[in-house]
This record gives C-alpha cells, sequence and structure tokens, in this order.
C-alpha cells in the first residue's frame, strides 16, 4: 500500500508542531526567580496532572500568575508545579523545514 505524499506531509506538520517544546521546569530541573519570561506563553503541568497553558502576567516567591486563551486570570502554587514547557518555534520550523524537503526529495 502506498503512502500518499500529501497525507505524509501533513502528519508530519502536526507532529512536529506539537511536540517541539522545551522543558524549562522538571521534578530534577527546579524553577527560580528568573526562570520564566513574563508575558511569554507556557505549559504548566501540576502534580495533579492537570495541564494549563498561560500566558505568564507575574511571578512572586509563592505563586505563579497567568492567564489562559479564554482570557482569565489564573493563579498556580509553585509548590504545586510538576513540570513547564515552553514552545520551541526555531526547532518546530527546522524540522518542519526537513519533513517537506523529505517529501520532495524522497520518492515512495
Amino acid at each position: 500500500m502506498k503512502f500518499p505524499k500529501t497525507i505524509f506531509l501533513v502528519l508530519s506538520i502536526l507532529i512536529t508542531m506539537i511536540s517541539c517544546q522545551t522543558r524549562v521546569v522538571t521534578p530534577n530541573k527546579p524553577m527560580y526567580d528568573n526562570t520564566l519570561e513574563l508575558y511569554k506563553k507556557y505549559t504548566i503541568q501540576t502534580k495533579d496532572a492537570k495541564s494549563q497553558k498561560l500566558e505568564i502576567i507575574k511571578v512572586d516567591a509563592t505563586k505563579i500568575y497567568g492567564k489562559n486563551k479564554a482570557g482569565e486570570m489564573v493563579e498556580i502554587e509553585r509548590s504545586e508545579v510538576r513540570d513547564i514547557k515552553k514552545p520551541d518555534v526555531i526547532l518546530s520550523v527546522l524540522i518542519g523545514l526537513a519533513a517537506v524537503a523529505a517529501v520532495i526529495f524522497i520518492p515512495i
């Protein structure tokens, strides 16, 4: 069975855009005061496995304050954070270009 190039291209781009995130905070990599950049978007996972995408507004000694997609203000206790990821746009673009080049230059 042949796999059409367009389906391969679309799947490659989707996987690339979803998977290219850099872990900023993990259980082995603690959060410091200057770890998060203000007004940047991050995906924050708490210890109860809930995940939220937020634009960081403020960080203090005990809480992280952010705004979700709906525009609601969200407060997360720093002690409840399990891991934080930020999107890596440059890596996503490079992998996407490599996938497009592979589809164009490699016959299936």
